[in-house]
């Protein structure tokens, strides 16, 4: 499987997406991925924290080591804690590590609150207040876990978390979101591609 990759358009076309997020990028697309890329280009996109951190670590997981690292990269790479404590302490003290920790938090916490939004928001709009409530009251301490704390689900956490209530796996195979009398597929991937910061 390979990784997404940053395409920028060097097409003819002036109605074409100035950048794409791809594991193949499509024609006219230049392949500009690199750490420093992530966070700048993904923030200018509208990608989340989250989104660009993962893309970042997918660019050094299949590229190279964090020694190959540019110059401009290497920073990136090191106070979005994309690298190992051993990479990181090439660069920073435990100290400033402690400072980039700070914002680090901060930033995955606001990226998750935002998701957790988009996905509240998604499902709210599409069940009446009745079933819209019974949400809410399933997920209030899951999405607590979730934004201040990134606890995703019991496969990752060792803890159940949203993720296992919306497949209805784990702890939540008989009363998760699959369970409910108004449950789709269509609702599920919709929450499910908001919590994965793709709407």
């Amino acid at each position: 499987m390979g990784y997404l990759k940053i395409g920028k358009y060097y097409g003819p076309n002036p109605s074409a997406s100035i950048y794409q997020f791809k594991e193949v990028l499509d024609a006219d697309y230049l392949d500009i991925s690199c750490v420093e890329y992530w966070f700048k280009i993904g923030e200018e996109a509208g990608k989340d924290f989250l989104y660009q951190r993962a893309g970042a670590m997918g660019y050094i997981a299949n590229s190279q080591s964090f020694a190959e690292l540019s110059e401009y990269d290497k920073p990136y790479a090191a106070q979005n804690f994309c690298v190992d404590k051993s990479d990181r302490d090439t660069l920073y003290t435990d100290a400033e590590q402690e400072v980039y920790w700070k914002s680090y938090i901060g930033n995955s916490q606001n990226a998750r609150q935002t998701r957790w939004d988009n996905a509240k928001s998604y499902i709210s709009y599409r069940l009446d207040k009745a079933n819209s409530n019974d949400v809410a009251q399933d997920t209030l301490l899951l999405n607590e876990k979730y934004i201040y704390y990134g606890i995703e689900s019991s496969s990752i956490d060792t803890v159940d978390g949203l993720f296992d209530y919306v497949n209805g796996s784990s702890g939540y195979t008989s009363t998760g979101f699959p369970s409910k009398t108004y449950y789709t597929t269509e609702l599920k991937e919709g929450v499910t591609n908001c919590l994965n910061g793709l709407t």
